[in-house]
């Protein structure tokens, strides 16, 4: 049985009651393969943009055995995923800005699915304001530390009511109700990644170094103000 790390663990444990799956920029199908051998799903896609993961990919599966329950195809995003085809569409280890643009692309099979879970490695808040305006409930976040590093998961679904994004989106509001263990170690990290950033352009005199500068305290602000509130 193939192991899977606690970023993709996480996400394969939520996928229950579901046949069909599309894991866009698959990782080497790692997740299909195991959701596959448990007996959790009947059919899967796994899609890359690159020829190469896309091989080693089909070299995955084959060697699983799995050939004729788990399709490998090239191409852009969900362009490659018809409409009604996967129950569940996950998309994981990219930036949150090529997540949304990947969704925008193909909002109609986005649509389709009964569930979208997103990894966004950054820019999280990007997303959260891209489902809530295009008619997705988001229904749970986690936290998931994995080596060192700590990732945001999203669980959505779509609903068709699109809604006005208000406030500020750096941390989901299931991860504040429900005070996440990992939410505190999150934030303060956050917090001195932001604290860098501001004493490297504290000496810079340009527009675009004050902008940011102050983009930077906004976000500070959000964040130290979260972490009293889930302390």
């Amino acid at each position: 049985m193939l192991n899977l790390t606690p970023r993709l663990k996480i996400i394969a444990d939520s996928i229950q009651g579901f046949d069909t799956v599309a894991d866009i920029g698959s990782d080497h199908a790692y997740l299909l393969i195991n959701l596959t051998e448990k007996g959790r799903i009947k059919s899967a896609v796994a899609t890359d943009v690159n020829s190469g993961p896309v091989e080693i990919s089909g070299e995955r599966i084959r060697e699983h055995g799995l050939e004729n329950k788990i399709e490998v195809r090239q191409g852009n995003g969900l362009e490659v995923i018809n409409q009604g085809e996967a129950e569940v569409i996950v998309i994981a280890g990219m930036g949150g800005i090529l997540i949304c643009d990947i969704l925008d692309k193909s909002v109609e099979v986005a649509e389709s699915a009964k569930l979208l879970i997103l990894q966004p490695m950054r820019d999280s808040e990007k997303v959260r304001k891209w489902l809530l305006e295009h008619g997705f409930d988001i229904i749970d976040e986690e936290l998931v530390k994995d080596q060192d590093r700590i990732y945001e998961v999203i669980w959505a679904k779509p609903n068709g009511e699109a809604i006005e994004a208000k406030g500020l989106l750096f941390i989901g509001d299931k991860l504040i109700e429900k005070k996440h263990p990992l939410l505190a170690e999150f934030i303060n990290r956050k917090t001195n990644e932001l604290e860098k950033v501001m004493a490297a352009l504290k000496d810079i005199d340009s527009d675009n170094c004050r902008e940011r500068a102050e983009e930077c305290r906004v976000m500070l602000t959000y964040y130290r103000e979260v972490a009293e509130w889930v302390r």
